[in-house]
């Protein structure tokens, strides 16, 4: 941490910008079209992302929720069925939470250690977390009182999963409540110390999620093994997740074979090489256990693919050949893999059964129509 400002330090932060440009345009990368738009675009992506959360809401005395991850903002393999928020905290503080929770499917908010600037996912960890349910109400209001935490607590971390685009999302504000407003300006150590984290963000976090996404996308594709994390870990209580990397090139259909287990919710999607849900809000690239059609024998089949081909569950390769193959299962009762078969294109009717649901142009049209309407109303509440 520098202390100061001046022309120094921020020279310091504009060469660390650029030191990313070999995630782009190194030796050792793919060099084609497609991936230069999406690497320029995930390194603009993930520089706003970093002045949110290294930045502008890092103010544990003025504590508001930033939504600094969404389909705008993809990055670290997030999850399409998810709003989430996060706000910095004192961990001596005491922190009141007023609003509506919404009416997702899953909710929690935890109380975290670290950051996600450092890429050292060892280094997190969540020390407590709260559902919906602990919310007191009076009137229309609903209150929920959290603080003061362990020592190591950085931030409140509040995810939001839905498998119902359209239900209500949260409305919430985030007050400390053991001080005096208002709060103390910033001074010139706290904005150096913070554009420090932001350099980490671009240094260390940066490559650590495109050193993630890279491995899976040049991996062998095979079947997904779901795994629980940690109970400290971070990730959302009680859901396992599993990845594998996948290749479809155009011509070429992949099957995804998910047979569900008894759980709150499941999702599948598909990520590029840079860990971003591609064009999230525009094409077909993930499904949920609300959203994906169930063949008669009780199995989910999706298909990736570069065209449509005419099923309901296709998942859009959105010009991507390679990248990650994604699932979640949140309290589920067993945790089974998930295969994938790659065949051409032209047979995929012959690996099908004959009851897969179809739809023709005109019905893939309206159902992009109403993912694209419900993903905005959701994030824009």
């Amino acid at each position: 941490m520098t202390g100061t400002l001046d022309a120094s330090a921020w020279r310091a932060f504009a060469g660390d910008v650029a030191a990313l440009a070999p995630l782009v345009f190194g030796p050792d990368v793919p060099d084609d079209e497609r991936h230069r738009a999406d690497g320029v675009r995930y390194l603009l992506r993930f520089l706003a992302a970093g002045v949110l959360t290294c930045v502008e809401f890092m103010d544990p005395d003025d504590p508001e929720f930033v939504r600094f991850i969404d389909p705008r903002l993809s990055w670290g393999l997030d999850n399409p069925d998810c709003n989430y928020r996060l706000c910095a905290v004192d961990p001596s503080g005491t922190y009141r939470i007023t609003g509506d929770p919404g009416d997702s499917a899953v909710w929690e908010l935890q109380a975290n250690t670290g950051h996600f600037a450092d890429g050292r996912a060892t280094e997190w960890r969540c020390r407590a977390s709260w559902g919906r349910e602990a919310f007191t109400t009076s009137g229309n209001t609903a209150e929920l009182v959290v603080g003061p935490f362990d020592a190591d607590v950085t931030h409140l971390f509040l995810r939001e999963y839905f498998g119902d685009w359209d239900a209500p999302p949260a409305r919430l504000a985030v007050e400390r409540v053991d001080v005096v407003l208002p709060p103390p300006l910033a001074n010139e150590a706290e904005l150096a110390g913070r554009l420090d984290l932001l350099r980490t963000w671009l240094d260390d976090g940066a490559r650590c999620w495109w050193e993630w996404g890279r491995t899976l996308a040049e991996s062998d594709p095979g079947p997904v093994e779901p795994f629980v994390a940690p109970d400290t870990a971070t990730g959302l209580t009680g859901q396992a997740y599993g990845m594998a990397g996948y290749r479809c090139d155009p011509g070429e259909a992949v099957i995804v074979e998910l047979r569900p287990p008894a759980c709150r919710y499941w999702g599948v999607q598909l990520a590029t090489w840079f860990w971003e849900t591609a064009a999230v809000g525009t094409r077909q690239v993930s499904l949920n256990h609300v959203q994906a059609a169930v063949d008669p024998d009780g199995v989910v089949r999706l298909v990736v693919a570069h065209e449509d081909p005419g099923v309901a569950n296709w998942l859009d390769a959105a010009g991507h050949s390679t990248g990650t193959l994604a699932v979640r299962y949140l309290d589920a009762d067993d945790l089974p893999a998930v295969p994938q078969t790659r065949v051409p294109l032209e047979r995929l009717a012959e690996f099908l059964p004959s009851g897969t649901k179809r739809v023709d142009p005109i019905e893939r049209d309206r159902s992009l129509r109403r993912r694209r309407a419900s993903l905005q109303r959701r994030l824009s509440r």
